[in-house]
Order: structure tokens, then C-alpha cells, then sequence
């Protein structure tokens, strides 16, 4: 598994381009955005890269080639779990590091302390995210998977949109952050543990099903 992982993340530094473009996007949305959103958009653009490492595994017919070596398919999807968690707290912890730093700078640390339980609630809101998304992926592939991803986030779109307006679950999330962050944070990370672990097993059911 050392050896999958040491792939991807020579895949990822290959990428410095359109990483400094993204950190650069980070530092200049941290001036004229919310501290929230800058945290955001890091952990979220970079969880992407995970799918991308998908895709470029299965291009020009790669599975095969890549299950000649001393691996198995568990292990495969192993590895892209823990590239996934690593990458998102990497990302989530450079994010809180920016906007640590640039509030520094302007002797205003106000707003990530009235923001810390928003922030911590990120992190597992992307996890919960990807255990979605990397099943649809190795089941779909890179090309369906973008449609079935697509027509999932419209589902789920108007799913919270219908729950909101009929429980007003917006007014009730900014009550629990105000009054039980605390227990809204267990409640979420608990839920990030429990999907990531159904999400894994369903992706070594998936890849062992799948056919090259």
C-alpha cells in the first residue's frame, strides 16, 4: 500500500500548477471572504484529487496493468481511503493554517474563534462527502460517475431544500451550533466514522465484482 500511495501523491505534485493556483485562490478568498467558506473551498477542492487519481488509474485500460503487481483489490481501495483522509485533514489543517496566519497579520483573530465550531463541523461534512462519492466512482467509472454523481447532487438538492422548508433545518442546525456544538461535532464525526467504513466496504464489494 506504501507503494500505491507514494504514486498518488507523485501524481499530486505533478499537478504544482493548478495546486499553487488553488492555495493562491485560498489567500486571495481569505481577504474577501468568509473564513468558513476559504476552509471550505480547500478541503473540498482537494478532495477531488482522489477521484482524479481514480480516473487516471482506470485510463487507457490501467486496472489490468495495475493488479499485475503484488496487490490486491482491497488493498487498492485501501489505499485510496487513507489518501482520502489524509489529503482532506492535510487540506482542512493548511486551510485553518492560512486564515490563521492572514488574520495574524491583521491583528483580527475574532472571527475564526466566533467561527471554531463551523470549522471543526467541515472536516467530517467532507468525509461524509467522499464516502459518497468514491463508491459511484469505482462503480461508474470516471465518465458515468460524473452523471450519476451530477444527477445525485440534484437529488439531494432538492431533498434538503423540501426538509428545510417543511422542519427548518436551518434554523434548527444554527441552533444546535449555538447552544450543543459540542454534541452536534460527536454527532457528525460519528456519522463521518459510520459512512466511511460502509462506504469502504462497499467500494472492496464493488472492485471485486468488476470486471477488466
Amino acid at each position: 500500500m506504501r507503494g500505491l500511495l507514494v504514486k498518488d501523491l507523485r501524481l499530486l505534485l505533478g499537478q504544482k500548477k493548478f495546486l499553487v493556483l488553488v492555495l493562491f485562490m485560498t489567500v486571495v478568498l481569505n481577504f474577501n471572504g468568509s473564513i468558513t467558506f476559504v476552509v471550505y473551498y480547500l478541503t473540498f477542492v482537494c478532495s477531488f484529487f482522489v477521484i482524479s487519481s481514480i480516473a487516471y488509474d482506470e485510463n487507457d485500460n490501467g486496472y489490468p496493468n495495475l493488479f499485475c503487481l503484488p496487490i490486491d483489490r482491497s488493498i487498492y481501495v485501501r489505499e485510496k481511503y487513507v489518501f482520502e483522509i489524509l489529503l482532506n485533514m492535510v487540506s482542512w489543517l493548511a486551510g485553518l493554517a492560512i486564515c490563521f496566519i492572514i488574520q495574524t497579520v491583521r491583528h483580527s483573530l475574532d472571527p475564526l474563534r466566533e467561527n471554531i465550531m463551523i470549522l471543526l463541523l467541515i472536516l467530517p461534512a467532507i468525509l461524509i462527502f467522499d464516502s459518497v462519492v468514491l463508491p459511484l466512482q469505482f462503480k461508474f467509472g470516471s465518465e458515468k460517475g460524473r452523471i450519476v454523481l451530477l444527477c445525485c447532487f440534484i437529488i439531494v438538492f432538492f431533498m434538503g431544500y423540501t426538509l428545510n422548508q417543511a422542519l427548518d433545518l436551518g434554523d434548527r442546525m444554527n441552533l444546535l451550533i449555538q447552544y450543543h456544538p459540542d454534541l452536534l461535532c460527536l454527532v457528525l464525526a460519528a456519522a463521518a466514522v459510520l459512512t466511511t467504513v460502509v462506504s469502504y466496504a462497499a467500494s472492496v464489494a464493488v472492485m471485486k465484482r468488476k470486471e477488466f
